[in-house]
């Protein structure tokens, strides 16, 4: 578990806050605050949930998750999300995580496309049902509906056109 300095924490959060804007966090929170701090303090890369969950003391990781959501939303810390990653600013310091290696977007911040036709399930299972099987579960992999999965293939594939690639 990582170790956290609370009163320095404290000494580095609370003057610019004037403390208002720290009153009702749960200890949860103070504690996946502090880590943020910390890890933004020393130039490293934003905790993992893994590493906030071994730092809170919480059963699930999509606990930290929903933490990290709520203190974005106290306007604490902004998070800049990336597919695999994420950069963590502490809006009381200026200062951030290290920036990230794999600055890929979030599926998630990606316009969605407009007006693309989306090719139906049946159909593809009838061209190519281990195609569509495959597809299907890298879908439920990313955590994404499989029309929006599609769409996502469909605007992937039409940019890699226009780029001349394939």
């Amino acid at each position: 578990m990582m170790e956290i300095d609370m009163t320095a924490i404290q000494a580095i959060v609370a003057p610019p806050l004037h403390g208002e804007e720290l009153i009702g966090l749960t200890p949860w929170e103070s504690r996946a605050l502090a880590a943020i701090v910390d890890a933004a303090e020393a130039g490293r890369l934003a905790p993992t949930a893994d590493e906030l969950q071994a730092t809170v003391g919480c059963d699930s990781v999509s606990t930290t998750v929903n933490i990290v959501q709520r203190l974005e939303k106290r306007g604490l810390i902004r998070v800049e999300r990336y597919q695999r990653s994420r950069r963590i600013f502490v809006v009381s310091t200026g200062k951030a995580t290290a920036p990230v290696n794999n600055k890929t977007p979030h599926w998630r911040t990606l316009p969605r496309p407009r007006s693309l036709p989306v090719p139906a399930l049946p159909h593809l299972r009838q061209r190519s049902p281990d195609l569509a099987a495959e597809i299907i579960r890298a879908a439920h992999k990313e955590g994404m509906r499989i029309d929006d999965f599609i769409a996502e293939l469909v605007w992937a594939g039409w940019r890699a056109r226009g780029a001349g690639v394939g």
